[in-house]
């Protein structure tokens, strides 16, 4: 408890009263629960028999009294009610005087000596908490049950809001199966709105595609192309004439092989690296936004829309996998992990 800051308060008094009504709701609260469990005729029977002396004492001088006893305790918080309820009116806290009871009502309905009604006592221990808590005379969150209670509570909201989201995932999935073509609403919903992004993201993955297949494969790209031209070179008849020529048909032939070789490399290795090259951005762009297009065009293929209904329906089931795991025993072996390395690390130490 922050005693520095109870004494700085413009509110003292009240604050202390607050901690006065506390440890009178507890001993109230702690004795409605014992004489309750005091009412089981078993419980009776098992303290008459070890505890006879305490049995007649608390039979005989609270249980049976247990009633009066009771409004003692009523009287207490009746006075401090109406006290507050005076303190709100001078202090205007309300806009009318007769509000106070009915934001107050559990204080109210835990005036009344009825067993059901005098539980209601423990709503206003937690409110005087809450107001403690407000005021910084009191850290519940340092606390251990504040602790326990708010990791038990983290566990029951990932786990409902788990199973909550799984089964929305999971009705999107029969909605997908059962609905109408998927491909056209993905592509004008989803993609042509954002088209222009697309393209230009798809345009600098080709040119980078591009220059580094270009590096890579420079060489096998030059051998591939040599092979296709000697291949077409043997089918060709005009080249087989001219290696019927004396003595130059055949230095004749393999030169023009070479030449063709050269020059279709150059073109095919021109084409690549003019890809690759910023001067280039706009026609790659264009082709990209001329090919997507086409691809946009297909909309009504039964097949594309097969395709978009089964990469949606992975897409879902790969997103129910990973809301299924249990995130709060990841955190909890985590915490044990390093729990233990500490110890270890003491321990050498």
């Amino acid at each position: 408890m922050n005693f520095s800051a109870l004494l700085k308060k413009r509110e003292a008094r009240i604050i202390i009263v607050d901690l006065l009504m506390i440890v009178i709701l507890i001993i109230n609260l702690n004795l409605i629960v014992f004489d309750w469990i005091f009412a089981i005729q078993a419980v009776q029977n098992l303290l008459a028999q070890y505890l006879p002396s305490f049995f007649h004492y608390y039979n005989e001088n609270i249980h049976k009294n247990f009633l009066n006893i009771d409004l003692y305790f009523v009287a207490i918080f009746v006075i401090e009610l109406l006290l507050r309820w005076l303190l709100a009116i001078i202090e205007k806290t309300y806009p009318r005087w007769y509000y106070y009871p009915f934001f107050h009502w559990y204080d109210v309905l835990g005036c009344i000596p009825v067993g059901e009604l005098r539980f209601l006592r423990i709503l206003r221990v937690a409110s005087i908490l809450l107001r403690l808590q407000k005021l910084e005379i009191i850290d519940l969150t340092k606390t251990y049950l504040f602790d326990r209670s708010a990791h038990y509570l983290n566990i029951l909201v990932e786990e409902v809001s788990d199973r909550v989201v799984v089964n929305v995932l999971e009705n999107v999935q029969d909605e997908i199966r059962m609905g109408n073509p998927l491909s056209g609403r993905v592509i004008n919903d989803v993609v042509v709105p954002h088209k222009l992004a697309l393209v230009d993201w798809l345009s600098r993955r080709l040119q980078r595609v591009s220059g580094d297949a270009h590096r890579a494969y420079q060489e096998s790209i030059k051998q591939y192309v040599e092979k296709r031209i000697a291949e077409a070179v043997k089918q060709n008849r005009e080249i087989r004439d001219i290696t019927l020529i004396p003595i130059l048909g055949d230095r004749i032939a393999a030169s023009l092989e070479k030449a063709i070789g050269d020059i279709v490399f150059s073109v095919v290795n021109g084409i690549i690296e003019d890809l690759a090259s910023d001067s280039n951005k706009t026609i790659v762009k264009d082709l990209t936004d001329l090919t997507l297009e086409t691809l946009l065009a297909e909309e009504g293929d039964s097949r594309m829309n097969e395709m978009v209904k089964e990469m949606a329906l992975q897409a879902i089931e790969l997103i129910k996998e990973q809301v299924k795991v249990k995130k709060w025993k990841v955190r909890e072996t985590a915490e044990q992990e390093a729990r233990v390395k500490s110890r270890l690390k003491e321990a050498l130490e």
